[in-house]
């Protein structure tokens, strides 16, 4: 089986090649096209397990056809994920909400992220809780949809890892957002280098 060359790999293939500089600056856009950028680990609220203080599952949009957990002050789930092997190692990630509310307030709304996390395959023990706390005002119109992330993020984890997360909405300490807030969904972005690892188990690069 032909291992799968990493992005350097490709770009040590170009070089001393009696290529067009034009021509090797498309094949190098190309390599990046496919190699580099951003990606999301996915985690759906709505398919979570509630936590201490449950979410009311609610008629959502303006329609109110279909359903999402409306979240009160406290309310939380729990969420797990996955990492991917198309991670870029030694890069950050960046968690953050969906969400929507049905009114006009523009009064904040208040996330906790509640984390830990461990490396696969027998390399490490489950470490200590991490908190993050994600807050943005409401934008004032019904149904918009809203995404808070935190702007430092946290740093990426080795392909293989867990990330598992208690998701819950906090008072803002001051006037709350007394519209119906319904959290829709929780990611992380996370930077890209390859399509896939060349091996499937520690270590992925070798």
């Amino acid at each position: 089986m032909t291992k799968r060359r990493t992005r350097e790999e490709l770009y040590h293939s170009l070089s001393g090649k009696s290529i067009p500089p034009t021509i090797e600056a498309a094949m190098r856009d190309i390599v990046d096209s496919m190699l580099v950028g951003w990606n999301d680990l996915e985690m759906s609220i709505t398919a979570a397990p509630p936590g201490a203080n449950v979410p009311l599952l609610t008629a959502f949009g303006p329609t109110g056809g279909v359903k999402q957990y409306k979240f009160v002050v406290n309310d939380s789930v729990f969420l797990a994920g996955h990492i991917k092997h198309d991670i870029k190692p030694g890069s950050t990630m960046y968690p953050h909400v969906h969400w929507s509310t049905d009114g006009t307030s523009t009064n904040t709304v208040k996330w906790q992220i509640t984390y830990l996390s461990a490396k696969g395959h027998d390399q490490e023990s489950f470490n200590a809780d991490t908190i993050l706390t994600l807050e943005e005002a409401a934008a004032g119109t019904a149904w918009r949809h809203m995404i808070t992330e935190d702007p430092v993020g946290i740093p990426a984890l080795e392909t293989d890892s867990l990330f598992i997360a208690e998701v819950k909405r906090i008072t803002n300490g001051g006037s709350e957002n007394a519209d119906a807030v319904f959290g829709l969904f929780v990611d992380l972005h996370y930077e890209v280098s390859q399509y896939a690892t060349p091996n499937r188990t520690p270590d992925f690069f070798a």
